[in-house]
């Protein structure tokens, strides 16, 4: 059971990140400093610096937020494997991982997650940001992989932990085109994330 201590200190955590979200919408990254957010908050600087040490690391984890929910949903994933085409699972994994994603974060904001990941002179936040956003994926899709390698669906001698890494840097190039075109739907999403699960998970099946 968590003591006081550390529900107090999660509650402030959301507050903060709260608060950061949505002035980082209103106001961009750049131009929102960690005072306004610890005002906001109504927390002090320092509060904010001892939980995050810089206003990137505070973006991050407002992405590893949206990670939470595909590493608790592993099991389940697991579990609809005898009943789900694995097109169809797979596809419906890194759909769940973008819902995930978009709850957390709105696709203005998550323009300037990758403007900031993308200009920021620290050679350490890129890493960082790849971890996040891509071991609670790429480990729910690596053990669905090798469930229906052991069904014999899949080759036997298929790498499936290379293959989920595959699929997430699919997922992270469709994505990206979602975040940055407004027309472009959830559905269409979708349809092109399907359409290359369909390509891959043909050249490893058993025929």
């Amino acid at each position: 059971m968590a003591s006081l201590r550390e529900k107090q200190k999660a509650q402030r955590r959301n507050l903060i990140e709260g608060a950061a979200g949505e002035l980082f919408v209103e106001k961009g990254f750049d131009d929102t400093t960690i005072e306004a957010i610890a005002e906001r908050a109504l927390v002090s600087p320092a509060t904010v610096y001892n939980y995050y040490g810089s206003k990137g690391e505070l973006l991050l984890a407002l992405v590893a937020r949206g990670e939470v929910g595909i590493k608790e949903k592993l099991d389940g994933f697991i579990a609809l494997a005898g009943t789900v085409r694995p097109t169809d699972l797979i596809t419906d994994v890194i759909m769940s991982n973008v819902d995930d994603t978009l709850s957390a974060l709105s696709r203005e904001l998550w323009g300037h997650v990758v403007a900031f990941i993308a200009t920021t002179p620290d050679p350490t936040v890129a890493p960082k940001y790849l971890d996040t956003i891509v071991d609670g994926l790429a480990k729910a899709i690596e053990n669905v992989l090798a469930h229906f390698v052991k069904e014999g669906v899949f080759k036997s001698d298929t790498d499936c932990h290379y293959v989920a890494y595959l699929f997430t840097r699919i997922e992270r190039i469709h994505f990206l085109t979602y975040i940055y075109l407004d027309d472009f739907t959830r559905d269409e999403l979708r349809a092109v994330i399907e359409k290359d699960v369909v390509f891959i998970l043909d050249g490893i099946r058993v025929q």
